[in-house]
């Protein structure tokens, strides 16, 4: 399969992704395995130069924003609530760290 079929393949999973995720369930199982199928498919696939990099940093973004605790008040460092944190949300914001740096990528190719 072409690297572009598999681009476009990706970016639908990912879209159809994005609804589930916003709209359709609150079901964090379906969504946990969803959010791993989309990083997996992305990483097997598609991967290029310092993505894991970016998905890492991506990742961190929203466990760094629940241990300083920024929605509440008072900044303090709560290490215990990274515990309810759920798996998809990391994956989340690492995979679309990725796919908007490949969109940029892609797009600024064609121009």
């Amino acid at each position: 399969m072409k690297k572009e079929n598999l681009i476009v393949v990706f970016y639908v999973l990912y879209f159809v992704w994005l609804f589930i995720v916003t709209y359709l369930t609150p079901d964090l199982a379906i969504l946990n395995y969803f959010t791993l199928g989309v990083a997996f498919f992305y990483f097997i696939f598609l991967r290029s130069d310092n993505d894991l990099l970016l998905f890492a940093f991506g990742s961190l973004i929203p466990i760094l924003f629940v241990v300083l605790g920024v929605g509440n008040p008072q900044l303090k460092l709560d290490f215990s609530a990274i515990k309810d944190t759920p798996i998809w949300l990391p994956i989340a914001w690492g995979t679309t760290f990725v796919t908007l740096r490949k969109l940029f990528v892609l797009v600024s190719r064609e121009i």
